[in-house]
């Protein structure tokens, strides 16, 4: 067995991109899914087809494609629309990928060109950059307007907005393979003289707008990827010196640019070389990767194409050839890929032959059955015979909420539990809102938490503060950092002065709060927190919003809760307000009539949570198996929290980790 670490340190070595945390440079490429039911809702064994290959420890795992159009949305004709409301499996499928650890990206697409051979029944023409036929005249174009182009940029947005929502960590914009974003990047295929044709950056304008209003709906800090090809294969396409002028274009307005191959027209060498065939050599498409890498200042690239082994894409990130490793293919053949690299299995590893068995099961019969993986695509039927777990040694460290659970879990299967907490009581920072009245169900539910624990054979240590040493001592198998989160301060002067305060705080004592009291922040914890102090009989009490309305972390029912009592006590909330500063009498902000002040004795400061997502990651190396769950991995809810340590628990020494 290898030491995983030394052997594979680039490969192994986790990213974070904004806020998300992506657990080591092993991702999943779009494989797409034919199991499509009402709606166009993924049904549930192919959710269950993506959540098996998250138990394997991929860091990342992308959709097939999901249509941006309104023009193929229309009258559900090309049902994979997840803006519908109705869509609900989207969210599960989402779900289901994220709580074990891995994140869920979206793969939207416009299909542009091509859209009518998926809508057999329009007879109108396809839109396109250009007025043209295809194939022989089989396919008929007309030139997109900007206003089509447009809509088209928008509903990228929406999409994008609607993934996040219901729970994607990232969406995939396609932007390869003969797409229609490549049909505009294209001067095989666009050949207009206006603002979408002509030069490179013309021809980019289409994605790179696309890019930024889903940053602009979604937040500079929701990753968002573009799939390009490094050359069309094509001797009318473009070659890698423009896939490089391309890239250039894209480069800061993506955060990663995956790099395939492939264009419009589809040839026998296009398709074997864009899904490597077994007569091509493993990694001849990764030259494209390393060469648009050069010219790349700011964006992270990753490399696709029949990679199976894990000693060779080692030797591509340290070369500097690329950032990211995408697989396809081998996460079909084996799954927990990942999980056996970090493990330093590498021997038990179960290679892709690149037979292209999987796509041509899928396309001709609608499962990505593998010619050497017989449980893939039967993950439901696999699911119900779940493998015993390997019993380990497991070191949980943080004795919060997400932390105990995740210890009475693994206890439960089977597992030698150490739990750790660095104060003298389990339950951790919610513990400041024991004497909120209506949290009683929440502290009633955290003492039961305790008792059960007392009740176990979990080797619970109290007042220790476990450091990387100390962690490596324990020779744990698995280690879970569950160590949560800290306050967030808002980035204006004046957040040290004596009369401000977190709200943390003023829960574990409202006494703090005098006189004419200020909250920075209307999300659950600001709103609550005014609706407390006004139990508690605190008169004067405002709250001040930077956006539109409650931040409701996507529990919108509880937020008419909120509402509900917020109307009642008659709290006043100014919304679209931002602070500027705070200073002895006040705060100075910005609201849309211009600069106003609100005079206040006490500011309490509710704008969020930072997860320790760097202390965390310093137990990464400690022991063979390691996982993020809660808080320290994203900032969420008690549901997000409890979901991932239940799963990653009761997982533990089943699949390969």
């Amino acid at each position: 067995m290898v030491n995983p670490f030394e052997t594979f340190p680039n490969l192994l070595r986790p990213l974070t991109i904004g806020g998300t945390v992506f657990r080591n440079r092993m991702f999943g490429s779009p494989t797409g899914h034919t199991d499509i039911i009402l709606y166009g809702q993924p049904s549930i064994d192919a959710v269950m087809y993506y959540e098996r290959k998250a138990m394997g420890g991929a860091a990342a795992l992308t959709t097939g494609e999901i249509s941006v159009d309104p023009d193929e949305l229309e009258g559900k004709r090309w049902p994979r629309d997840i803006t519908n409301t109705a869509n609900r499996n989207f969210g599960r499928l989402a779900g289901k990928v994220s709580r074990h650890g891995a994140v869920a990206s979206a793969e939207l697409q416009f299909a542009g060109i091509f859209s009518r051979t998926r809508m057999k029944d329009r007879k109108d023409p396809a839109w396109g950059p250009m007025d043209m036929e295809m194939f022989g005249g089989r396919i008929k174009v007309r030139q997109m307007t900007d206003e089509r182009i447009m809509e088209v940029i928008i509903g990228y947005g929406k999409s994008a907005l609607a993934a996040k929502n219901v729970g994607f960590g990232m969406v995939t914009l396609h932007g390869a393979h003969g797409w229609g974003l490549q049909q505009f990047m294209s001067p095989y295929i666009n050949k207009r003289t206006d603002k979408w044709g002509g030069n490179t950056e013309n021809r980019c304008r289409f994605a790179v707008m696309a890019i930024d209003e889903i940053h602009r709906v979604c937040g500079s800090d929701f990753p968002v990827e573009i799939r390009i090809s490094g050359t069309e294969i094509d001797p009318n396409g473009y070659d890698v010196d423009e896939a490089c002028r391309i890239a250039e274009q894209l480069d800061g307005h993506a955060d990663i640019i995956h790099v395939s191959v492939g264009g419009v027209s589809h040839t026998k060498e296009s398709f074997a070389r864009t899904h490597v065939s077994m007569f091509y050599p493993e990694g001849r498409n990764v030259e494209y990767a390393a060469e648009i890498k050069k010219h790349v200042k700011k964006s992270l690239v990753g490399t696709v194409g029949g990679l199976s082994d894990p000693y060779f894409m080692e030797e591509i990130l340290a070369a500097g050839k690329a950032d990211i490793i995408y697989m396809a293919r081998e996460l079909i053949c084996d799954p927990d890929f990942p999980n056996k690299v970090r493990a330093g299995k590498v021997g038990d590893i179960r290679k892709c032959m690149r037979c292209l068995t999987c796509f041509s099961e899928c396309m001709g019969r609608g499962d990505f059955h593998c010619a050497l993986n017989p449980e893939i695509s039967r993950e439901r039927e696999v699911f119900y015979s779940l493998p015993p777990a390997e019993k380990l040694k497991v070191l949980v460290i943080g004795g919060g909420i997400t932390g105990m659970q995740a210890a009475l879990t693994a206890e439960k299967n089977g597992h030698e539990v150490v739990l750790c907490e660095k104060s003298g009581e389990l339950g951790g920072g919610i513990l400041c809102e024991r004497d909120v009245p209506f949290k009683e169900r929440l502290h009633q539910y955290i003492e039961l938490q305790k008792y059960l624990i007392s009740k176990s054979s979990i080797d619970l240590r109290l007042n220790t503060e476990v450091t990387p040493e100390y962690a490596e001592a324990e020779k744990a198998d698995a280690i879970i950092a569950a160590v949560g989160s800290v306050a967030a301060s808002a980035n204006i002067p004046g957040t040290e002065g004596a009369n401000v305060y977190q709200a943390i705080d003023i829960f574990n004592d409202p006494a703090k709060a005098r006189g004419k009291v200020v909250i920075l922040g209307a999300g659950f914890v600001g709103t609550e927190l005014a609706i407390h102090l006004r139990q508690l009989g605190v008169r004067d009490v405002e709250v001040i919003e930077m956006l539109g309305s409650i931040t409701d972390g996507g529990n919108d029912h509880h937020r008419q809760a909120i509402e509900d009592m917020i109307e009642q006590y008659a709290i006043p909330i100014r919304f679209n307000t931002k602070a500027k500063e705070i200073t002895s009498a006040g705060i100075r902000c910005d609201d849309p009539d211009g600069e106003v002040f609100f005079e206040a004795d006490t500011v309490i400061q509710a704008v969020g949570m930072k997860p320790l997502q760097d202390y965390a990651l310093t137990f990464n190396k400690c022991a063979p198996v390691f996982y993020m769950v809660g808080e320290c991995n994203k900032v969420g809810n008690i549901l997000k929290a409890n979901s991932s340590a239940y799963t990653i628990a009761k997982y533990l020494g089943r699949y390969g980790g």
